[in-house]
């Protein structure tokens, strides 16, 4: 199965920081991460998005 690799937006325990790039098992993203707001999908559009956002910080 392949992984999904997903922009955390908060630190998640055992996963990684805010900002960071992980790698997921698609089941743990779709039904944890993506619905609790606690990340977004690493395509351009949201890299681009996120590095713009963490910029202004």
């Amino acid at each position: 199965m392949a992984a999904t690799e997903v922009i955390l937006l908060q630190r998640v325990e055992h996963l990684g920081q805010m900002g960071d790039v992980v790698k997921v098992r698609p089941g743990y993203a779709r039904n944890f991460l993506l619905p609790q707001g606690k990340a977004i999908r690493a395509n351009e559009a949201n890299r681009s998005r996120f590095d713009r956002e963490r910029a202004q910080l």
